[in-house]
């Protein structure tokens, strides 16, 4: 098997031609063209991996903050334990504004007027979350 390529005239030809100041030249241009292109390809996958790092990142703490929220008791479960608690007065189906107010902690709330209707206020929102407390004081 022969592995060696004869040499023929147009070899000769052929690197005289491509000695020139013109190839030397073509070469450096596209040489400077294929590195930008690939500087450019480079950066833009730098970006992008920034960029997901960036939103993993953001959806990480979306997620830790959510988690350590403050669970604060519904307002269907604060209404389920003021009417399970309520007493089951014989017949009675409504209650005086003394009666109402003696359920809740002395000095937490007051019945005010609002737009022409008796509406309870409370000062603390917390015991306001609380409910109410049966029995007398």
């Amino acid at each position: 098997m022969k592995n060696v390529r004869e040499s023929d005239g147009n070899e000769a030809l052929l690197n005289a031609a491509l000695g020139d100041e013109d190839w030397h030249a073509l070469s450096a241009s596209v040489k400077r063209k294929a590195l930008a292109v690939m500087g450019a390809e480079r950066r833009k996958r730098r970006l992008r991996l920034w960029m997901g790092q960036a939103a993993c990142a953001a959806v990480l703490l979306v997620g830790v903050g959510w988690w350590l929220r403050p669970s604060l008791p519904s307002a269907a479960g604060v209404a389920r334990r003021s009417i399970s608690s309520a007493p089951a007065a014989g017949g009675d189906q409504f209650i005086t504004e003394q009666q109402m107010l003696a359920m809740f902690p002395s000095g937490s709330c007051v019945l005010a007027e609002v737009d022409g209707q008796k509406e309870l206020v409370f000062f603390d929102a917390q015991k306001a979350q609380e409910g109410f407390v049966l029995g007398s004081r």
